[in-house]
């Protein structure tokens, strides 16, 4: 079996656990580029293994199945932007700013780990328990922030809409940029624009 020797079991137990926890990342790296770039249906796990150097087994010590490993990578994904969104929260106290803010971090997580960003919304059949969870815990903070913007006056219904508008276009901008970054202007330019076009309509209605 890959990566076992007899000299392991005598390693000391913190070195043995980060190992563990370096190749569980090494995995999850190589399934997000593959899920990325191929889509779920097109990747299996043995060709994950090839692309570390491992073999099929090495992976089933840490996941379940081809499921669980996109679960874990999705809830890798959205574990980061829920703790971007609440470094926000409590860095920023203008609603607006906060607003803005809360979209360029989206958007700047999506350019810094472009294949975690596009597996993180693969639609597949199966349950994604992990990844469920967070992204809902995500999306409240996102709600959160588009409420604080509109005010106490603002319905339900209304923070619901522009919290959809938010997302509509944070997905969008993070999607042309990854996909073509060529093709549109300058990021930081763009993003400003689009943050600020969007507090501005927001505000408006």
């Amino acid at each position: 079996m890959a990566g076992l020797s007899e000299t392991a079991a005598f390693e000391p137990r913190p070195r043995r656990r980060q190992a563990k926890s370096a190749l569980r990342e090494q995995i999850m790296n190589a399934a997000a580029e593959l899920f990325a770039a191929e889509g779920y249906d097109s990747v299996s796990m043995r060709k994950i293994a090839k692309r570390i150097g491992y073999t099929p087994m090495s992976i089933y010590l840490h996941f379940e199945d081809k499921a669980d490993l996109l679960d874990c990578v999705c809830e890798q994904a959205f574990s980061e932007l829920y703790r971007r969104h609440e470094r926000v929260d409590a860095e920023i106290s203008d609603p607006v700013e906060r607003l803005k803010a809360g979209m360029r971090t989206f958007i700047d997580f999506a350019l810094r780990n472009p294949s975690y960003y596009r597996a993180a919304f693969i639609r597949k059949g199966d349950a994604m328990p992990r990844r469920d969870r967070i992204r809902a815990r995500t999306a409240a903070l996102k709600r959160q922030q588009v409420a604080a913007f509109l005010g106490a006056r603002a319905s339900e219904e209304e923070i619901e809409l522009a919290t959809q508008v938010v997302m509509v276009a944070e997905n969008g901008v993070a999607t042309l940029l990854t996909a073509n970054p060529q093709r549109w202007a300058e990021p930081e330019t763009l993003i400003a624009a689009v943050t600020k076009t969007i507090a501005n309509g927001l505000r408006a209605q």
